[in-house]
């Protein structure tokens, strides 16, 4: 039985391996969210089709917060969810660290992954091991959260407006 925010690994297998298309438009729709910090960040969160038809609990979520930092890429994370479980998700988030706690019999069980890394699921958990990505710029790693997820025809990664004004939807 899988715990409240995740799906049996065999279901996030076959969800992660299907087929999907993007339905979410020609570009990111991102809106503002606060005032939580400085500076704002700002969600999307896009439909997923299969065969054409856009699934109901199928969908990107994604978070963006611009670094104030030289040299510290912005906070991203990407997400894939299936019935409310997060099950394969991309996250860069600077200097910081992720522990693999989960993934018995995994490359990096019980290592330290650092950002960026992909979240994949395990027979253990849908969630919680890490795998660490070359870091590379966000449009890239966007194509690799595309390319793993199976999405096509998904926009270019566009990052939210300076301004922080949102297009009408």
């Amino acid at each position: 039985m899988a715990k409240p925010g995740q799906i049996p690994y065999a279901d996030a297998i076959h969800a992660i391996a299907l087929g999907k298309e993007w339905s979410g438009g020609g570009s990111l729709k991102w809106i503002v969210k606060g005032p939580e910090g400085f500076p704002d960040h700002h969600k999307c969160r896009a439909n997923i089709s299969i065969n054409g038809v856009i699934q109901e609990g199928y969908f990107v979520d994604i978070f963006h917060k611009k670094s104030m930092i030289d040299g510290i890429p912005d906070k991203v994370s990407i997400a894939l969810i299936v019935n409310s479980a997060r099950i394969l998700a991309l996250d860069e988030n600077g200097p910081s660290q992720h522990a693999n706690t989960v993934g018995k019999g995994h490359s990096f069980y019980q290592q330290i992954a650092d950002h960026p890394h992909l979240h994949v699921p395990t027979a253990e958990s849908s969630a919680g091991y890490a795998e660490p990505l070359k870091r590379t710029s966000i449009e890239d790693l966007w194509q690799v959260f595309l390319d793993r997820a199976n999405i096509n025809n998904a926009p270019p990664f566009n990052f939210p407006q300076k301004d922080s004004q949102m297009d009408l939807l």
